[in-house]
């Protein structure tokens, strides 16, 4: 794909284009990761690749990888493109895709989760031509990073440029105010269903599903204790060191008189580095067995753990002015990435405390030095080829 190239673009007039189409996860974002990829091209990205796919309820989606340069490795700086619903009924002051800025800050839904970032990541890679650059830079942009990742799944196991960038390093550019994160939380979600069998309930006909949940439920509040106190699930590097098991229930029962006809007990877990998660599958799925119920892995995703003392953490310590790389609870693309990179970091502008709330911003003084810092990144890595 042929692109003119255009002037460098502004990092707050790129936010603010991007922040204007809305992505919201339930709905398309293919028309605004074709604007970036315009955009990509238009910067000097020589390559692009497409990975389109269609989510489960038919709505198509599109993440790309870009490339700038030759070879393999390198660096890679990875955002998403899809965002949290933003009803203007929750109490947004004006509209959440019609971008404003005040007292320094600019609002709409995204411009901290993570438009904003993926702005100031494209703004760095314009200050670069690709002949300048020994080693190769990547810019990824996904969809359904809020749906557990789906889009990064299918980067990670379809993409040819991610599999170049993949023995590399990787920036998950997801708001930290700049601070590197070397290490945050994966993910596994569960579900047990129970059967049971309709009736009026005056008719002692039925079978009440939940009633075979009971027992099932009880054991899963004695694995959650386990889970919150035992050392095995315990990593001392978060804060706090443990992760609960998310018990829920639902019979979705349409009236009290009718026996429910069935009983689904869904399990969350947030997965530490170094714990046993095979381990707590395979307690659950035994004990489902026991009381004759259907047990399913619905999603699992990987947590993200690079030492402190990789080079990669070292590197970016230094180029941050920061003296200790931290950890988070939240889960980020990484947790897909992870499968097949394995020294990544989150770094990126902005606060999460305002990803998904009302009157969403992030500081244009965030955005400006997200990109001074991933252009040093960039002159680092793939201009210097350095480690």
């Amino acid at each position: 794909m042929q692109h003119r190239r255009r002037k460098k673009p502004r990092v707050e007039t790129l936010t603010r284009e991007l922040v204007s189409y809305p992505s919201e996860s339930q709905t398309s974002n293919v028309e605004v990761t074709r604007y970036a990829s315009q955009v990509l091209g238009a910067v000097g990205f020589d390559e692009i690749e497409e990975i389109p796919y269609t989510d489960a309820a038919g709505v198509h989606k599109l993440s790309i990888v870009a490339k700038m340069g030759k070879g393999s490795g390198g660096l890679s700086l990875m955002s998403h493109d899809d965002v949290v619903p933003a009803n203007p009924d929750d109490g947004w002051t004006q509209n959440p895709y019609k971008p404003w800025v005040a007292a320094g800050k600019l609002y709409g839904r995204g411009a901290a989760d993570m438009k904003g970032p993926l702005a100031a990541s494209i703004c760095a890679a314009a200050h670069f031509r690709p002949n300048q650059l020994e080693k190769p830079l990547y810019i990824m942009v996904t969809a359904d990073e809020e749906v557990q990742g789906v889009g990064a799944q299918h980067v990670t196991a379809r993409s040819r440029l991610f599999a170049e960038a993949s023995s590399g390093y990787g920036i998950i550019c997801e708001p930290t105010r700049l601070r590197v994160v070397h290490a945050h939380k994966g993910s596994l979600a569960m579900r047990v269903t129970s059967q049971g069998k309709a009736a009026h309930t005056s008719s002692l006909k039925g079978v009440n599903a939940n009633m075979k949940m009971i027992p099932f439920l009880n054991e899963m509040a004695k694995l959650n204790k386990q889970v919150l106190t035992a050392q095995r699930f315990r990593n001392d590097e978060f804060k706090p060191p443990h992760s609960e098991l998310s018990i829920g229930i639902n019979d979705h029962n349409r009236a009290t008189n009718i026996s429910p006809a069935q009983s689904i007990c869904t399990l969350n877990y947030r997965p530490m580095p170094g714990v046993d998660v095979d381990g707590l599958i395979d307690k659950a799925r035994k004990c489902a067995k026991k009381y004759g119920l259907r047990f399913e892995v619905k999603h699992r995703g990987q947590p993200l753990y690079t030492p402190r003392t990789d080079p990669l953490v070292h590197t970016a310590l230094k180029l941050t002015g920061k003296r200790k790389a931290g950890t988070v609870a939240y889960g980020t693309d990484g947790m897909a990435y992870a499968e097949k990179m394995k020294q990544m970091v989150v770094i990126g502008p902005g606060d999460i405390a305002q990803a998904h709330t009302v009157d969403e911003w992030i500081e244009l003084d965030q955005l400006h030095k997200g990109v001074d810092l991933y252009t040093r990144l960039i002159d680092h890595v793939c201009v210097q080829g350095l480690n």
